[in-house]
Formats: C-alpha cells, structure tokens, sequence
C-alpha cells in the first residue's frame, strides 16, 4: 500500500511477522525487492541460531526504511547522540494480538549506502548485515565487552556466510 510518499509492506514466514514502512523518495525498488528475497533465509537463521525466541506464535518486528535526518532525531531523542548512524533497533518484547512484538528497526539509506561504497561492498549485502545486526539487538544481544562482541559478530558472521554474504569483520 502507497499512502503519501510511504509504501507498507508486511511479509511473513513460518516463525516472523516483519512489518515495514519505506520512505519510496530514498529507497530503491531493487534494494528493497532483494531485502525482501533474502529475507525468510535470515529470518529462518536466527530462529535457528538463537535461543530467545520461544513463543508460541509469530514474533512481530518493525521496520523503518527511512533516512538520515529521522535517524538522527531517533538517536538524539532517545539516546542522546547528536548524529546519524545506519540503524536503530528498539526492543519491545511486548505482546500484541497473540503475537511477540520484538521491536523495532529503523534503517538510514544515506549513511548505509556511504558505508558501503567506504567498504566497498554491496549495498543490498550491508543492509542485509545491518538488519541481522539489529535483530540480534532485539534479542538481547550486545557489543559493550569485547566477549559480547565476539558472540554476536560470530553469529552475524555465521548467519551471513549461509546467504554466501563475506564477513564484515574482515
């Protein structure tokens, strides 16, 4: 559905409910149609490879396909960070409608498509990444000590090499 510059989407699979909304201005048709493709894999991935999902129904997640500016008003709100970075991710953990809300994502094209070209990678692979990355947030994982970080980049990297995606630790 296309309402005013915004198109929602939901997309589904056996264990997750993703529901978007995408700044159609900033985001390419393609990007988001190759998001989409990979989508199941990855989502499929971390229900495998992570123990904190258990529930008996699907488990909601949020997405914001949106830019730097919304990004950067997100961050200085609510973590008081004057400046844009290439996702959020809010927990939830909250129940709504027989479902587990885990939270929400909220992407910024500008900043992952600078990131990319610096990096020299595949837009649509760092958005995949990125989302993996927020995900694990979601689910409670962090990157503040350095064997938080070892976990999670491990599992990113696991989950990455099965959607033959090159690690982004490298």
């Amino acid at each position: 559905m296309n309402v005013a510059g915004q198109d929602y989407r939901i997309w589904k699979n056996e264990n997750f409910v993703i529901e978007s909304k995408i700044t159609v201005s900033l985001w390419d048709e393609r990007l988001i149609n190759d998001f989409h493709d990979k989508l199941n894999i990855v989502l499929d991935e971390v229900h495998e490879r992570t123990s904190l999902i258990s529930y008996e129904s699907k488990t909601l997640i949020s997405i914001s396909f949106s830019e730097d500016a919304k990004v950067m008003e997100l961050n200085n709100c609510f973590r008081k960070k004057k400046t844009t970075t290439n996702v959020l991710s809010f927990p939830s953990h909250d129940t709504f409608d027989k479902k587990l809300f885990l939270g929400d994502i909220i992407f910024s094209i500008e900043t992952i498509q600078k990131e990319a070209n610096r990096d020299n990678k595949k837009v649509s692979d760092h958005l995949i990444h990125l989302f993996i990355h927020a995900v694990l947030h979601l689910l409670g994982y962090d990157h503040e000590t350095e064997e938080q970080a070892k976990k999670m980049e491990d599992l990113e990297i696991k989950i990455l090499g099965n959607l033959k995606i090159d690690n982004p630790y490298k």
